[in-house]
């Protein structure tokens, strides 16, 4: 069986060897950690530790501003860099990359953004389809990839280009601007969609928002409803009938008051399950059964502790693990203060739990 067999057929509780193997990333100052204590530098540590890589792999039509922006270099301190992301975004990264980035600008401010945000939303920008997309991703399927195309953004894309407090007020100040844009996206979605699910099935149709934090979700179920849920069902009925065995959600936060919202426009499967944020796949099993899908769920601040909390948290999950439906895995990867033995300990547990070698 592949990984890419494994990772379909274990979201929707279809019967499996083992799920597949995805503990979580290292960031690249773990990275730097681990070869120190002991990975060869410059070594594969999935190889290391023999595990089979799972590779998700989109489709290469757009769906998205296009063309990105270009990134260009603002500041450069011996702390720290500013420069401009692909988004658009001014942000500054610590050199060492032990943090996520600091926001400080957003390209769009609101209403008066429009017209050039429309043009680079255009459906029928030149370049918005790589020419070998469907080769690249024939190929991609036959490397044993696990293939997905974009169904939106429909928080998640002003909330990364406009900041939230600009997004909050823009619902009650322009609601008529926050649905040009979402129906702009969805156009995206569903002409990338209608042009590759006659060619090529599909593992998956994600989603990304990150529309919670640690107390719960960003906005209202009322809110949900106007500005989210039209185009989550638009998106839905261009594959209703096609073969797309699972779609994914991925939010950070606290999501289980949008989790019901999700389910009700067709999501199957939730991603990262932040722990830290009271996602407790346990919990969640014990509420909705086998209707949904979980990958993450590990709480990656046990792996900074001893062998003894790594492998109580292993077997808190095994009931969850062997009921099908989860992957555990970190969530927003693996931190600096996680020792390349403890991790290896946490692979070693997981794969005990799979029943590998």
């Amino acid at each position: 069986m592949t990984n890419r067999e494994r990772f379909s057929r274990t979201l929707r509780f279809e019967t499996v060897d083992h799920p597949p193997l995805m503990p979580g990333y290292p960031w690249t100052a773990t990275r730097r950690r681990w070869e120190q204590e002991g990975l060869t530098p410059g070594a594969d540590f999935q190889e290391a530790l023999d595990i089979e890589p799972t590779v998700l792999t989109p489709v290469a039509i757009e769906t998205v501003l296009f063309p990105p922006f270009e990134e260009k270099i603002i500041e450069e301190t011996g702390e720290y860099i500013i420069k401009v992301d692909a988004n658009g975004v001014k942000v500054r990264n610590l050199r060492d990359e032990t943090s996520m980035p600091e926001h400080l600008e957003y390209p769009i401010h609101g209403p008066e953004d429009i017209e050039w945000l429309m043009g680079r939303l255009n459906p029928d920008a030149p370049g918005r389809a790589r020419p070998d997309w469907l080769a690249s991703a024939q190929r991609a399927r036959r490397e044993g990839k696990v293939l997905f195309s974009n169904g939106g953004m429909y928080f998640g894309f002003l909330n990364e280009h406009m900041g939230t407090e600009r997004l909050m007020t823009a619902y009650y100040d322009h609601p008529e601007f926050v649905h040009q844009v979402n129906d702009a996206l969805c156009r995206l979605c569903e002409r990338a969609l209608g042009a590759i699910l006659p060619r090529l099935d599909l593992d998956y149709v994600g989603y990304h928002e990150d529309m919670a934090y640690r107390n719960g979700s960003m906005i209202s179920s009322a809110m949900f409803r106007e500005f989210m849920t039209p185009y989550y069902k638009r998106v839905q009925r261009v594959f209703d009938g096609r073969n797309v065995p699972i779609t994914i959600m991925d939010s950070d936060g606290d999501i289980r008051e949008l989790i019901p919202l999700w389910i009700e426009c067709g999501i199957t499967a939730f991603l990262p399950m932040e722990v830290a944020a009271g996602m407790d796949v346990v919990r969640l099993r014990e509420e909705y059964g086998r209707t949904i899908g979980v990958i993450g769920g590990f709480d990656k601040r046990i792996l900074a502790g001893g062998r003894s909390g790594i492998k109580a948290e292993v077997e808190r999950l095994r009931p969850v693990i062997k009921g099908g439906g989860f992957i555990p895995g970190c969530d927003h990867g693996v931190p600096p203060d996680v020792s390349w033995e403890n991790y290896c300990y946490y692979v070693k547990c997981l794969k005990t739990v799979y029943g590998m070698p």
